[in-house]
């Protein structure tokens, strides 16, 4: 029983109190105010140790944190990584850490080193200003073309990840929808396209294009509508706005209204107040009705005056945009159509003849017709009648002659005749036409003749670079090395010349 009570906490609490009382009365009370001194400096050096324990950490930091921005203002960027490692030693987690170590290397030209850190930052820590970073210094300003699948796919998971992080980010959703389109989810992107038209309304007409090729016509419609309602009330408060009126322009061919898109134009040139504002309208404008034409001819009625009117359309677009590459490529057609005796395409010629209804672009087509056919004197006495109703004729033949050579499948040999005949019908040819038939002739390989014509356009500057390149190959296949040498290196020189001007231009604009 006796052993029983050692297992008794009862009994150990009372002889612990017992132990407490009789320590307490062993205590020198009468030397306690001897010891107060002792006591409070242990207290005072209990609190100092918990003290500089405590902030010893936040001192240091703060030492470093000195020297770091020290370094980075002097663009001493050794010193600075040398002390983020020592930082990143006592706090390996610290991501803004890492981060400014990656820039420090960047800033070091190992950029490698960098681009590794950044990944590292945004892939395990999901890190926006590392995903920016990486943005900015490795795909902005580059061609998606030239990106390899694997770069393609990082761009994808960066945009991704700054979307979902900031969904708000105009740029970012531009950029994002961009990449959806690029990879073929472009349903994806309609959605992005659609906000983005509260900024840039012309997105919506992307959003609008891309529904249309998704087989989503009512919703296409509804946003092309909506589109267009917007620019229409921007061009009401700002009608001179030449952006403006293409963008209203531009909704009204995509709805099909092809009439009120050429009447846009027509009352956007009576307000352009800059010429190169009317030079870009008036392109337009060749656009619109050869858009125009092209969905007449689409759903043919049969009816001829839907053939004379086509071409009546055709004779205001040369009119308008005698430069304009598309509408070139129509009048090609049909200069190439009733050259091959195109028993239909003739006939809408002399009905368009006999009836008055557009005689000027009848001729020229007729004419050149005649030409390419070798009957001289018939197309000699159209393309005369022509230039009396078309004020530049031998600029639409000489544009028309580049067409022709720069086809897919060029017709060399036709090209040539009608460049001929835009010299000869020409009072004061510029060099533009010399240019177009040495270019010709040197895909002729009949190099002594196209000399002479490249040799004239060499005073243009803008032709230079092109003419010498030319110019070299001939001298190349006549046996001359030399002068082909100095040919080619002054086309380099004379390049680079050209770019440095259109650098200066677009900066001063």
């Amino acid at each position: 029983m006796n052993i029983l009570r050692y297992f008794n906490p009862i009994q150990w609490f009372g002889w612990i109190g017992q132990f407490i009382r009789a320590w307490v009365a062993s205590l020198p009370l009468q030397q306690i105010p001897k010891a107060i001194p002792a006591f409070v400096l242990l207290m005072v050096l209990l609190i100092t140790g918990i003290v500089a324990y405590s902030d010893g950490n936040r001192w240091r930091s703060n030492l470093m944190g000195k020297q770091f921005k020290a370094a980075w203002d002097a663009d001493d960027y050794e010193t600075a990584e040398l002390v983020l490692r020592r930082q990143i030693k006592e706090r390996p987690d610290d991501t803004q850490l890492v981060f400014r170590l990656a820039l420090a290397r960047d800033e070091q030209d190992a950029r490698e080193d960098a681009i590794e850190m950044m990944r590292g930052l945004v892939y395990s820590r999901k890190y926006q200003p590392a995903a920016r970073w990486l943005l900015q210094n490795k795909f902005v300003g580059g061609k998606w073309t030239e990106l390899e699948p694997e770069e393609q796919a990082e761009l994808g998971q960066l945009l991704q990840l700054l979307h979902e992080e900031t969904p708000d980010d105009f740029q970012i959703k531009r950029l994002y929808a961009d990449y959806l389109i690029a990879t073929e989810k472009a349903a994806a992107a309609v959605p992005l396209l659609t906000d983005l038209a509260k900024i840039q309304p012309m997105q919506g007409l992307r959003a609008a294009a891309i529904s249309r090729q998704l087989g989503q016509t009512a919703q296409s419609e509804r946003l092309a509508e909506a589109t267009l309602g917007t620019v229409m009330k921007l061009w009401e408060e700002e009608p001179t706005n030449m952006a403006v009126a293409l963008a209203v322009a531009q909704n009204q061919l995509f709805l099909n209204r092809h009439r009120e898109s050429v009447q846009t134009l027509e009352k956007a040139l009576t307000r352009a107040k800059k010429p190169e504002d009317a030079k870009v309208l008036r392109v337009a404008m060749g656009d619109a009705i050869v858009a125009w034409v092209n969905h007449i001819e689409q759903v043919p009625t049969g009816d001829a005056k839907d053939d004379l009117r086509s071409l009546q359309m055709l004779q205001l677009a040369i009119q308008y945009a005698p430069n304009n590459p598309r509408v070139l490529t129509v009048v090609v057609d049909r200069v190439l159509a009733a050259a091959s005796d195109d028993d239909a395409e003739v006939k809408k010629i002399r009905d368009a003849l006999v009836k008055g209804t557009s005689p000027g672009i009848a001729h020229f087509i007729q004419g050149t017709a005649a030409l390419v056919k070798d009957d001289y004197e018939s197309g000699t006495m159209h393309l005369k009648l022509a230039a009396e109703m078309l004020p530049r004729s031998g600029a639409i033949l000489n544009n028309l002659a580049v067409a022709l050579a720069t086809r897919e499948d060029p017709q060399l040999e036709q090209a040539l005749k009608i460049a001929n005949s835009a010299i000869e019908n020409t009072t004061n040819p510029t060099p533009h036409f010399f240019e177009t038939r040495g270019q010709i002739l040197m895909k002729l390989e009949r190099h002594p003749e196209a000399v002479p014509d490249l040799e004239r356009a060499l005073m243009v500057k803008s032709l230079a670079p092109k003419a010498h390149e030319s110019l070299a190959i001939c001298y190349q296949a006549m046996g001359e090395k030399e002068i082909a040498e100095q040919h080619q290196e002054a086309a380099k020189e004379q390049q680079l010349e050209l770019e440095r001007e259109q650098e200066k231009a677009a900066k001063n604009k």
